[in-house]
């Protein structure tokens, strides 16, 4: 590996060294209270069911063993909102009581051939049980049970940008970079009653001169993609393989680096672990091939297809004949991968041999890829966590815990870096969205103006409202959820509308803020959509914001 010096560990019963697994846990705040069903919000009852229930429920049952596994975990503010609020999570309830009547009317179809009505059966099971874990042992509360994993010192909790905001795109405006990064701490902060040590940097977008905003913001440690630290300067002399500090003393911040290998070997498409042909295919399901009587009462009125989660093919193979789905030799294959990884990492660790400090493999990736884009992920997850537990040559450690241990290993100046294709801003930035920017900009600036203004004058005509949902609207449509999604295919038109919706929102509440003409069932028929961050500080977003 680049920067790294390589030389075989041969002291017996000797730590090669340690393995930090990190899961970003994102989605956009999706809410539609105007609309009794909206698709876009199965986005977030698809992860519940697909990837939050299952990570808690194996998590729980490593606690409960005594397992030595450590997890990192990144909970982004948006994701804890949605999480948090009761309209969602009655039509969670509704969606998963939709969902199992649809598995239901396949499994007592004598028209179905018998393969499919035994894979729904597997399917309405497994909802039943995914059910009553969540009302039953959970009390339908994630927020709590995650508290509790962290309470349990398996898991530590991190936070990410408010929204999800691009940095590295906003950075022309620094009081949108800084409101991102703060608002995020102060809800984290709120939510989970201590701050947050770790930030994750939405799509590990850096730029240099970020990390001040975020020391200052409170934080003390990021991941960065490897180019980020492995383009730095100085180059780190052990690689992406132990921390670095980053930024001026007083106000530095510790960065980790992404390990390449760990990386491939999950999110690769063609030789990625989620390829095998024994895995269920993601692409192929019910919603776009069962007949439209059928997914009526499941889709939402006017929609006549989309995804629902019941999915009866495997990978196969590059073809178009996909094999039926069999869960029994998928999770197989799932413990064989999980040992296949940890087999991958102990040989890395064995060759590193540093002098001041053990080796730490960084391993980060979105949670959503363990069960919703790949089913068998949280059985992987589980298997991993067996495997490591079996594994005394390499210590699972949060990535907090190795800071506190061990420090950093020497200064250094990050590179520019994103982990998105290409590993910069192109994602984010092509040649049809050069209007996203102008008009955040412009709005972020217009805001910092306005709360500038204000800070000074009494709270008269409920001006402090107005600011804060005004905020508010901005932070919405500053996700990079939208503009990574522009252009794209399949949500593009809805990411568009969300987009230009909260950035005419904002325009409609700055408005009101400058002649003070708003009807109070406006203002209050906003705060109802956009419901998010109710102790929001607007001073944040103003250009002398002291917090955090």
């Amino acid at each position: 590996m680049a920067g790294g010096r390589r030389a075989r560990v041969t002291v017996p019963g000797h730590h090669h060294g340690h393995f930090a697994l990190l899961l970003h846990a994102h989605l956009p705040f999706v809410r539609h209270p105007e609309h009794p069903r909206h698709l876009e919000e199965h986005w977030l009852f698809e992860a519940v069911t697909d990837v939050y229930l299952p990570l808690l429920g194996l998590l729980r049952a490593a606690v409960a063993r005594g397992s030595r596994f450590r997890l990192t975990l990144s909970l982004s503010p948006t994701l804890l909102c949605m999480l948090a609020d009761p309209l969602l999570a009655g039509r969670y309830l509704d969606y998963l009581d939709r969902l199992a009547r649809l598995a239901g009317r396949l499994t007592g179809d004598p028209r179905s051939e018998p393969g499919r009505r035994s894979l729904a059966c597997f399917y309405g099971k497994r909802l039943e049980r995914l059910r009553a874990f969540y009302l039953d042992e959970l009390g339908g509360d994630l927020i709590a049970a995650f508290a509790a994993l962290e309470a349990s010192g398996l898991v530590e909790l991190m936070t990410t940008a408010a929204t999800h905001g691009y940095l590295p795109l906003l950075r022309s405006q620094p009081t949108a970079v800084r409101a991102q990064l703060r608002v995020a701490w102060d809800y984290f902060r709120a939510t989970f009653g201590h701050a947050p040590a770790g930030l994750w940097l939405p799509e590990c977008g850096y730029y240099p001169g970020l990390e001040h905003e975020v020391a200052q913001a409170g934080y003390r440690y990021v991941v960065l993609d490897a180019h980020g630290l492995q383009q730095a300067s100085p180059p780190p002399r052990h690689g992406v393989y132990a921390p670095c500090t980053a930024g001026e003393t007083g106000k530095a911040i510790a960065v980790f680096g992404r390990d390449p290998d760990s990386a491939r070997e999950l999110w690769c498409p063609t030789i990625g672990y989620p390829g095998h042909p024994l895995y269920r295919e993601y692409h192929w399901d019910l919603g776009y091939e069962g007949d439209s009587d059928l997914l009526a009462d499941f889709l939402p009125p006017g929609v006549k297809a989309a995804p629902t989660g019941l999915k009866f093919h495997r990978v196969t193979g590059r073809t178009d004949a996909k094999a039926p789905y069999e869960p029994a030799a998928a999770l197989d294959q799932a413990e064989r991968d999980a040992r296949r990884f940890v087999a991958g990492r102990r040989r890395l660790l064995g060759s590193l041999s540093f002098t001041t400090r053990p080796p730490i493999v960084v391993a980060p990736y979105d949670a959503e890829l363990f069960g919703h884009w790949w089913f068998e992920g949280p059985a992987f997850l589980d298997a991993l966590i067996r495997c490591l537990d079996a594994a005394p040559d390499m210590q699972p450690v949060t990535l907090g815990e190795y800071l506190r241990r061990h420090g950093t290993a020497g200064e250094i100046r990050p590179a520019t870096s994103s982990w998105g294709e290409q590993g910069y801003n192109g994602a984010w930035l092509r040649p049809n969205m050069g209007w996203v920017y102008l008009q955040l900009h412009q709005a972020a600036g217009e805001l910092a103006a306005l709360v500038n203004g204000r800070q000074q004058m009494p709270d008269r005509d409920g001006a402090s409202r107005l600011l804060r949902q005004a905020a508010r609207s901005l932070l919405l449509a500053q996700s990079s959820d939208w503009t990574f999604h522009l252009g794209r295919g399949a949500g593009s038109d809805y990411c568009e509308s969300r987009l230009r919706d909260q950035l005419a929102r904002f325009r409609f509440l700055a408005g009101a803020l400058r002649d003070g003409r708003i009807r109070d069932e406006q203002l209050a028929a906003l705060e109802r959509m956009d419901n998010l961050f109710p102790d929001l500080d607007p001073r944040h977003f103003g250009c002398t914001s002291q917090g955090g």
